[in-house]
């Protein structure tokens, strides 16, 4: 027998990439652990330098925020996500 347990296909976009990452999740999946895997899918590493954040609707997500909660404010409960991964250049940063 088969396990059935719901997950949601998360697509994270980021602007200078040619294609989004793509990655099925448990719902209780963190932000966090979304934005390190789609940081690692992308190729970046962190130099302290910039700050990588996820936008879901044009909001930013907390770190601790996990999918199930995003997509339930959605119609239903939701299968699918979109973020956008984000960056901001940390003033002062060496």
């Amino acid at each position: 027998m088969t396990s059935t347990t719901h997950t949601i296909n998360t697509h994270v976009t980021f602007a200078a990439a040619t294609h989004p990452y793509v990655h099925a999740y448990p719902p209780d999946t963190t932000a966090a652990q979304v934005l390190t895997d789609a940081l690692a899918a992308f190729g970046i590493t962190t130099d302290g330098t910039t700050r990588y954040y996820l936008l879901f609707n044009g909001t930013e997500v907390a770190g601790t925020a996990t999918l199930g909660s995003l997509v339930t404010g959605e119609k239903g409960h939701a299968h699918q996500i979109t973020l956008a991964l984000r960056t901001e250049t940390i003033s002062g940063a060496s």
